[in-house]
């Protein structure tokens, strides 16, 4: 058995993260005195290295990060609502920054029984990688850049690559049209260069009090393109909405799995006496569902799939009638003329390239139920 390493100084905890960036790993989860955890190529594994108290857990946050806190998190009279998120850049010994998102949260501990406070950091490239490093199709990426105004959803779990395929999109747009952009995130995770374009990134609980409040503010900052981080309640989607369908371009993420239920969730977030209004207004104003999933290869690395959705005439109809299966039928009859794929199709695809195995294709197929 491995000999255990103690951490407990913010300066070693730093030490401790560049090591464990530079084994590649994809996520890192430190739970206070405990072991630190790693996650490499989807699985979990454990370390030797074990986590310091909340105290200095909080100082590393603070001394890193935009995002200030008081107090202990461990209390719910302090933080009732149990996590915070944010980023950290943490300086190397070359002058360089990595830079981290993070959730902080509260979480049981089986031992006391008692409350204790749990980091997941996510470690993020100071490269944005252009549309084809991340197998995002020529021809996608050519039907956006024709867009001047509607709504485009980037859907998929979270720790799916949303943020990275997001940012690429981006700032390929940034380097091509010469636009004002502005994205509400929380926190931000990549910093675009501006290129041909103005960029304003805002952080929300930082530059912003709300997603809502930032695309309200958002309207009246003469944007070309808005990026909503993350659209989780009416206020935001009714912008959001109206936004796309008065003439800006809009992005927005949800979790869900598929280019349907995308659509049915949306739909949702709005009281059901509104929903036949809405119905009518994501028909015209809808443009792009991409929903995206991190799949292990048959080498065992991890590869971004996805479902791609692009409103044509008769899409618009199924939405307009609210045929869901008419959607679907519609994404799956688009392959040739416009480029749509199915789970179904992109995971046979990957099948016969030898990139997945058939264990893997059924679990995509199934996405699409």
């Amino acid at each position: 058995m491995s000999e255990t390493f103690q951490i407990e100084s913010k300066e070693t905890l730093y030490e401790v993260l560049h090591q464990l960036v530079k084994l590649r790993v994809s996520d890192i989860y430190i739970t206070a005195r405990k072991p630190l955890e790693i996650r490499r190529i989807g699985d979990i594994l454990s370390t030797s290295h074990i986590a310091p108290s909340e105290g200095v857990i909080v100082e590393f946050l603070n001394s890193a990060g935009d995002v200030k806190i008081s107090g202990l998190l461990s209390d719910p009279a302090q933080y009732p609502a149990g996590q915070i998120d944010g980023a950290v850049s943490l300086p190397d010994d070359a002058g360089a920054s990595q830079r981290f998102r993070y959730n902080f949260f509260r979480v049981l501990d089986p031992i006391s029984k008692h409350q204790t406070v749990k980091l997941a950091l996510r470690p993020l490239s100071d490269k944005i990688p252009a549309t084809d490093e991340l197998l995002i199709p020529k021809r996608l990426v050519e039907d956006m850049d024709a867009m001047k105004q509607g709504l485009i959803l980037v859907c998929g779990k979270a720790g799916q690559g949303k943020s990275t395929s997001l940012a690429s999109l981006l700032q390929h747009r940034a380097e091509k049209f010469k636009h004002h952009i502005v994205t509400l995130e929380q926190p931000i995770e990549y910093i675009l260069q501006s290129g041909k374009s103005s960029i304003s990134q805002r952080e929300i609980g930082v530059s912003t009090d709300s997603f809502s409040g930032g695309l309200r503010a958002a309207l009246r900052q003469a944007p070309d393109l808005i990026l909503v981080g993350e659209i989780r309640d009416r206020e935001t989607a009714e912008i959001a909405l109206s936004a796309a369908e008065s003439g800006h371009m809009v992005f927005g993420t949800l979790h869900t799995s598929n280019a349907a239920q995308s659509i049915e969730r949306f739909v949702n977030i709005f009281p059901t006496e509104a929903q036949p209004s809405v119905w009518n207004v994501l028909s015209s104003a809808l443009r792009a569902i991409i929903c995206q999933i991190l799949v292990r290869d048959t080498e065992g690395h991890r590869v971004a799939v996805r479902e791609i959705m692009l409103v044509n005439n008769s899409i618009s109809s199924y939405i307009k009638k609210q045929d869901i299966q008419g959607v679907r039928r519609g994404i799956e009859s688009g392959f040739n003329d416009y480029g749509m794929v199915n789970w179904e199709r992109a995971a046979e695809q990957l099948l016969q390239q030898g990139i997945i195995s058939e264990a893997t294709k059924k679990e995509l197929t199934a996405l699409g139920e």
